[in-house]
Formats: structure tokens, C-alpha cells, sequence
């Protein structure tokens, strides 16, 4: 089975999103972004502490880093994700795109093959780890943050039909995209 594979900045981008807010890595990532303001809070009051900064002080300190904290462990998933965005940005403003934007991949009895102008890889599917079906794109995910983004536009209509392959070559479930974030 052959799909042609025309892709868009917004596929690259959710792919990298999705990745971000569902993988070991990218939880741990938000989990520590998350941590390091109030980590640098406690670190600031204790100081204060030890070099016996008046009450007052340490109550307007106390108060003000605690929302500041609050606010960052909220924020923290949506500044990464913007910083992704415009680290992407750069990449393709500078004329480094890091992904190929059409493609056609062939579904063989070994592996994926990618084929992209004179370009050809193949990626065995003992590599992949998790296929996940949205409503309009499935993403395949390799080792790293590597894979495959295949929309379900004009030029890619049988979604279904590479879920259910890819499900049995790999022997993988083919999961839902979730709404929580």
C-alpha cells in the first residue's frame, strides 16, 4: 500500500505537541518547568531567612512568589508549547523545514519506506512505538521523537485502512487522541 503525504506546518506541530503532553520525556519535561519556579521561590525565602530579613518582608515575599509560583505551574505546559512553536518558526524561516513537507510512504511486509524526491528511508516496524488515530491526522511514533504524520486530506483518504495495517504488522493498539492536556 502506497499514501501520498502532503504536510502542513499545523500536522508537524501537533505531532510534536501530542508527543510533548503524552511521552515519559515530554511529562517529565513539563513536570520539571513546572517545579523550577517554586523550587527557586523556597530557595529565596529560606535565604531570607537566614539572613534575617524583617517580617514584613518575608510575608510580601512569601505572598508574591506563592502567586508567581500558582501561576507559572498553571502556564508551564502553554510556554513550552510556544516555545516549540517558535523554535519550528526559526527553523523554517532560516530555510531549514525539519520535516519533509510531501512524501509518499509505502507500507511493505518489512517496514515503512519513506520516499521524498531522490531521498528513500525505511523504518522497520518493531520500531515503532504507538500509533495514535485524531480526527483528521494519524501519528506514528518511532524511537525518539521521531515517526509519521499522515493526514486523512484528499490525498491520504484511507486513514482506517493504514491504522488497521499498522495495528497488525506491529501488533500495537491503535490509541484515540485524548483531550486531556
Amino acid at each position: 500500500m502506497k499514501v501520498h503525504v502532503k504536510l502542513k506546518d499545523s500536522d508537524y506541530l501537533k505531532f510534536h505537541e501530542y508527543q510533548l503532553t503524552h511521552s515519559k520525556q515530554g511529562k517529565r519535561t513539563i513536570l520539571l518547568q513546572r517545579l523550577s519556579l517554586p523550587l527557586v521561590s523556597v530557595a529565596m525565602v529560606i535565604a531570607f531567612i537566614v539572613f534575617h530579613a524583617s517580617t514584613r518582608a518575608l510575608i510580601i515575599e512569601i505572598i508574591s512568589l506563592g502567586i508567581a509560583s500558582v501561576i507559572w505551574v498553571i502556564g508551564a505546559p502553554g510556554m513550552l508549547k510556544r516555545s516549540m512553536q517558535r523554535d519550528f518558526y526559526k527553523k523554517k524561516n532560516s530555510g531549514r523545514l525539519p520535516f519533509r513537507e510531501t512524501s509518499v510512504l509505502e507500507f511493505g511486509e518489512e517496514g515503512i519506506t519513506e520516499i521524498s524526491g531522490s531521498h528513500s528511508d525505511t523504518t522497520p516496524y518493531s520500531s515503532i512505538t504507538s500509533i495514535v488515530k485524531s480526527d483528521d491526522r494519524l501519528f506514528v511514533y518511532t524511537d525518539g521523537n521521531n515517526g509519521f504524520v499522515i493526514p486523512f486530506n484528499d490525498a491520504a483518504k484511507n486513514g482506517r485502512k493504514v491504522a488497521r495495517l499498522l495495528s497488525q504488522k506491529t501488533g500495537l493498539e491503535v490509541e484515540e487522541e485524548s483531550a486531556d492536556k
